[in-house]
């Protein structure tokens, strides 16, 4: 797939991963749409990108209102004709058990990793249906395949992703529509409860992470090859291992 000139949208697109893959998708000049839930973030990102000669546009979005969802999908369908790769990056860790966990904080973990790429997918479908090839994206985790003690939330909502990812790709099978479960380890950002800082701290002593801009790049390339498949798996050397004994 070549991605100049495509229009990309991106989910989460101020998150660690999110920010990567629209610089790399910039540098591939394709046409960027941003979702994120504050403008003044996604306004940094489009003065970060302003010497790519693109065209973004910029949506807020509340991703646990389904009112919002549906507001960003008839805003998405006023301004453009197409989709052609769909990002969904957007995501919550909360790393809890379950005497600890409040049920807000269950709820939120529903709503952004799963109940968000369900309704988002649904109500932008009809700008899918109108590219020639489509690509819709979601950047799950391997503890969507191995529970953890101590990550319920987190886990029960990766679970869930995998299964809503993987069963689409098999109703679109015969379609345009290509439907991807990255199923990724950890990567170098801030998310969930552990600090960049104290993540780059453990890095350094040993502990693997994908490298946000790396990542970004992998994926744009396996775009560009049409290699990524139903799930596909990324991970740093000694993921599982290392995970059973350290939270992310």
């Amino acid at each position: 797939m070549d991605l100049s000139g495509k229009t990309v949208c991106i989910i989460g697109a101020t998150g660690g991963i999110g920010r990567e893959v629209a610089r790399v998708m910039a540098k591939r000049k394709a046409n960027l749409i941003f979702v994120s839930r504050k403008m003044n973030s996604m306004d940094v990102l489009e003065n970060e990108l302003k010497e790519e000669n693109i065209k973004i546009g910029k949506y807020t979005c509340d991703l646990t209102d389904p009112k919002s969802i549906e507001k960003l999908a008839k805003e998405i369908s006023r301004d453009y004709k197409s989709v052609d790769v769909l990002f969904h990056l957007a995501g919550v860790g909360i790393y809890k058990k379950l005497s600890e966990i409040s049920f807000e904080e269950w709820e939120m973990s529903m709503d952004i990793n799963v109940a968000s790429a369900f309704y988002s997918i649904q109500k932008l479908l009809p700008l899918l249906e109108k590219s020639e090839k489509v690509y819709v994206i979601a950047s799950g985790s391997g503890m969507g395949k191995v529970a953890l003690s101590g990550r319920l939330a987190y886990c029960a909502s990766k679970f869930a992703l995998r299964g809503l990812m993987l069963s689409l790709a098999k109703e679109y099978r015969k379609t345009h529509i290509h439907f991807v479960h990255l199923t990724l380890g950890s990567v170098l950002t801030s998310f969930g409860p552990l600090s960049l800082a104290r993540k780059i701290r453990k890095h350094r002593e040993g502990k693997g992470y994908l490298d946000p801009g790396w990542l970004a790049n992998h994926i744009a390339t396996r775009l560009e090859n049409e290699s990524l498949e139903e799930e596909t798996p990324i991970y740093p050397r000694h993921y599982f291992s290392e995970s059973k004994k350290d939270i992310r």
